[in-house]
């Protein structure tokens, strides 16, 4: 997109005078690890609604900087990059490793109000375009296999990240119906992940189930600590460690998300989101 790097965190720029930032040019990161779309996934983190918060404070920053009426104009034209939903099911998973189908419906049924709730949230703050990455299969993590007696994927992780990202897209279609001047772009972590997975050696993968970096079963049971093993050629590797992907695996999927086909991005792909300008 042009930026050498990305945006800064809030919280590092909150209480100082970023020029670029306070024009609204720059931008901030809001993220908090370990969050998610629900108030009470996570320990020490900064929830959604409360990173919807920060926002509407550095929009009335912006404002008192450029005037309203300017500050409306850039954040139409800026991409709100959201990227959550996977701590949410970990938790519900770690609360009830067997839930029944009404209670995996009920669950994910409040995730996606609780996603449209924080949607609706930023478009009243202004924002027009919204770039969603939805969550990969998170049952074929290293973690979750180790859990598994043959080491297969969770079925039912996958099965509420399917429901969850399903319901996400229609929200999304609804409110873009709604909402007068809403765009979007679901980019699908899930679609990328399953192509790695599907045709590793294709994409320059050659192990897929097993961490670079951990400890136990497929390097799942904990995290790249100084004493973990860890493999010394690591772009060969989908998974980083226990939950997360490698540098290798995010930068396909960043290539295949903005610039790749509707199988990877739709109704458009996040360049194309960025680009438009009407």
């Amino acid at each position: 997109m042009g930026f050498k790097r990305s945006p800064p965190p809030f919280l590092s720029v909150a209480n100082r005078t970023n020029r670029q930032i306070a024009r609204g040019l720059l931008g901030a990161n809001f993220a908090s690890a370990g969050s998610g779309i629900l108030d009470t996934t996570g320990d020490s983190i900064v929830a959604m609604s409360k990173q919807v918060e920060q926002f509407a404070t550095l929009r009335c920053n912006i404002s008192a900087c450029i005037g309203k009426e300017a500050a409306d104009t850039v954040l139409s034209r800026s991409l709100f990059l959201i990227s959550t939903g996977g701590n949410d099911i970990f938790a519900f998973f770690s609360a009830n490793s067997t839930p029944t189908a009404a209670q995996k419906q009920m669950f994910t049924a409040n995730l996606v109000s609780q996603y449209k709730s924080h949607v609706k949230a930023l478009f009243g703050l202004g924002a027009r375009k919204l770039a969603v990455i939805d969550v990969p299969p998170i049952g074929c993590c290293p973690y979750p296999r180790s859990l598994h007696p043959l080491g297969a994927c969770i079925d039912v992780l996958n099965e509420l990240t399917r429901g969850l990202n399903k319901g996400v897209k229609d929200a999304m279609h609804g409110l873009s119906v709604s909402l007068g001047g809403l765009k979007y772009s679901i980019g699908s972590s899930h679609a990328v992940v399953q192509s790695i997975m599907k045709h590793p050696q294709r994409l320059g993968f050659k192990e897929v189930t097993t961490a670079c970096c951990g400890s136990g079963k497929f390097n799942g049971k904990s995290g790249c600590t100084p004493n973990a093993t860890l493999c010394d050629n690591r772009h060969e590797y989908l998974f980083w460690d226990l939950l997360h992907p490698t540098h290798a695996t995010s930068k396909l999927a960043a290539a295949a998300i903005y610039n790749g086909s509707l199988h990877f991005a739709a109704p458009v792909n996040f360049r194309q989101l960025a680009e438009d300008q009407c």
